[in-house]
């Protein structure tokens, strides 16, 4: 059971949380990253070599097949990777080649360490290069990956153990996800299991590689203005939220002192309400109901000392493309492993934090590729510039039964389908 649809699983589009884990389990990409440890394992290409700093060879699978029927294709890999060429963390791929059957080089403008990691993830997912003449492909997707798509509609989405998958068979040949919006007040997030029985209830959690945080967007005046974020921090500290939180939320919510639930980055201080400070603009993507609770928090945190907080709503791919101008904006980020990839990774690519933070994000991405990046002293500079404010971690939870075995929670709140079996009942 889950709180919404999931209509748009198009991988290089901007895909929230769950888009991105069922998107993993419907394609494959050239590699994969292990969700529990963070190293890379094969997938699409079995092996792979550095042959100079800017240059890649891959070693492709032979006989792997789309849902569809049809066998996978050079022409495919090199038509989805030359796709994902226009997002910034692949812009510095030259040009993919095939010098012979089943080989792939891939050459670089500037080393990158992290290349085998990039081509593991969902934006670098292979597609049949004939998919923009696919009816629905964006919720019908069709990849080479354990489970394929039977139906995705507003009440349902259905997929399939694919049986000519490359790799292991699923264990469970079919998943539903129903769509029950009641459920996003549920303190599990929204994510609850249910077998063909009924049995004993298991609840896994663990406490988010992330939070949610207040980005200030430096192209607004009050955004730009050192005095108001210093009083914003100040104001929105992560123990005025929770103390103004419901006793529901106060359960699921840990005060967040940096972007990771083991930093301590954030210091904030005393300090008075800018003169003149009548009105603050926040914005936040829709369909999610914390958003709209830590929302109301601030606005009444705001209230109290006479400032009207003017809310905007905006679909995820507006917020993502943050052509929107607003002067605080309240986001979230999942980092999977390895921290020292995603946790640059996944703030690069998102255009929105490029166009707030007045920073060299090329310099950094340099940095960052050449494996001279600190994640840790990065994070702490955007704190100490006042560019975030981390918020809270939410603890994830996954609500299932007893008999389900291999159910991992991984860092997006989820576990990895093809893995999952029912054990039968004791004879």
């Amino acid at each position: 059971l889950y709180y919404r649809p999931m209509k748009n699983l198009l991988p290089g589009s901007a895909l929230r949380r769950s888009e991105t884990h069922i998107a993993r389990q419907i394609f494959s990409a050239l590699t994969r990253v292990n969700e529990e440890n963070g190293e890379l394992e094969a997938d699409i290409a079995h092996h792979w070599q550095q042959l100079t700093p800017t240059h890649w060879r891959f070693f492709l699978r032979p006989g792997i097949h789309f849902h569809h029927g049809r066998e996978l294709e050079m022409a495919d890999v090199i038509a989805s990777l030359q796709r994902s060429n226009a997002l910034p963390l692949y812009s510095h791929i030259e040009r993919i080649e095939s010098p012979t059957a089943w080989t792939l080089d891939i050459h670089l403008r500037q080393p990158d360490r992290w290349l085998p990691w990039l081509l593991g993830q969902v934006p670098a997912m292979v597609l049949p290069q004939e998919w923009q003449t696919m009816n629905h492909f964006s919720s019908m997707p069709v990849g080479t990956g354990p489970y394929a798509v039977v139906r995705n509609n507003q009440n349902q989405l259905k997929i399939h153990a694919f049986e000519d998958y490359f790799g292991y068979r699923a264990l469970i040949d079919e998943v539903n996800v129903w769509v029950l919006p009641e459920i996003s007040e549920e303190p599990n997030g929204g994510l609850t299991l249910q077998g063909n029985t009924e049995s004993e209830k298991a609840v896994e959690s663990r406490l988010e590689e992330g939070c949610y945080y207040l980005l200030f967007d430096s192209r607004s005046p009050l955004g730009a203005n050192d005095a108001v974020r210093r009083w914003l921090s100040y104001l929105f500290q992560p123990a005025n939220l929770l103390y103004h939180a419901g006793e529901h939320y106060q359960g699921n919510w840990f005060p967040a002192y940096g972007l990771l639930p083991r930093w301590h980055h954030a210091s904030n201080h005393a300090c008075e309400k800018p003169a003149g400070l009548e009105t603050v603009t926040l914005t936040y993507y829709r369909d999610h109901v914390e958003h709209r609770v830590i929302g109301g928090i601030m606005r009444d945190l705001l209230a109290a000392h006479q400032v009207k907080l003017e809310i905007q709503e905006l679909e995820y791919d507006a917020w993502h493309r943050g052509e929107v101008v607003s002067d605080i904006w309240l986001n979230s980020v999942n980092f999977t492993l390895p921290i020292e990839f995603s946790l640059f990774a996944y703030l690069y690519e998102v255009p929105l934090i490029q166009r707030c933070i007045p920073i060299d994000w090329q310099a950094d991405a340099c940095r960052w590729r050449a494996g001279e990046f600190n994640p840790a002293t990065w994070s702490q500079r955007l704190l100490a510039g006042q560019h975030i404010v981390p918020l809270i971690h939410h603890w994830l939870m996954i609500q299932g039964q007893r008999s389900m075995r291999g159910v991992r929670m991984n860092t997006l709140g989820w576990f990895d389908f093809k893995s999952a079996w029912f054990a039968p009942p004791e004879p």
